[in-house]
């Protein structure tokens, strides 16, 4: 029996459902963002925001390294979205994360205050210990091994006392390459980890050694797929 003292969740598309539509519109900001910053019209800006994305693992990465833009302004720009009017409280959610023996933490490519923002709409902000944010990573993105280092060093903990859930095939892969559990939240309206219709991204199938160790639907399948696992 393994014993997961750690369990980390992604943020977008993963701790609320990709259907809501949410990242949606921070991603649709972003593009907004970008063509402002490149000068071009919104549908080139949306082939850069896909190259940026599979670059350097998020846009606000690129456009740092490529056109030294301050990620501040950038950050709170893209996250001025209507969380409140999208989201709704999930107790199914909070009973979830409540039976889950250790610690609950975020593990996120956005800021630490759009994290709270969504805890608290969905209910389940007490539950999490900590969040690992884009910040505390300094701006350094998921799958770079970077913030991976960086929470695993806080926690003080080993990976295969860490389970991180994503929807993001990458972040998992990375994630299983240092020793933690991995779980697999797949869903064909991600925008990381989903068709290449809908993902910023286009989506590569990773080999089976980068895999995750449980592939899941919903977030709600997590105890059972993990029960049956271990």
């Amino acid at each position: 029996m393994i014993r997961l003292r750690h369990w980390l969740f992604d943020l977008d598309d993963t701790l609320y459902p990709a259907s809501t539509g949410l990242f949606g519109h921070v991603s649709a900001r972003i593009t907004r963002r970008i063509a402002d910053v490149l000068g071009v019209p919104e549908a080139e800006a949306r082939i850069a925001q896909r190259g940026l994305w599979r670059k350097y693992g998020t846009s606000l990465r690129g456009l740092q390294v490529e056109h030294g833009i301050d990620p501040e302004p950038f950050l709170a720009d893209v996250h001025d979205v209507p969380v409140e009017e999208i989201l709704v409280p999930d107790p199914e959610l909070h009973a979830l994360l409540s039976r889950l023996p250790g610690e609950r933490h975020i593990f996120t490519n956005g800021p630490s205050e759009f994290a709270h923002r969504v805890m608290r709409r969905l209910g389940v902000d007490p539950l999490f210990t900590r969040v690992f944010d884009i910040r505390h990573a300094e701006f350094v993105p998921k799958p770079d091994p970077h913030p991976y280092h960086r929470a695993m060093a806080a926690l003080a903990a080993p990976g295969e006392s860490i389970v991180l859930i994503d929807d993001a095939p990458q972040n998992i892969a990375q994630a299983r390459a240092l020793g933690w559990w991995t779980v697999w939240l797949r869903s064909p309206r991600s925008l990381a980890g989903g068709s290449a219709g809908q993902s910023v991204a286009v989506h590569e199938e990773a080999g089976d050694s980068a895999g995750p160790h449980v592939t899941i639907d919903r977030l709600a399948d997590l105890e059972s797929a993990l029960g049956d696992f271990f």
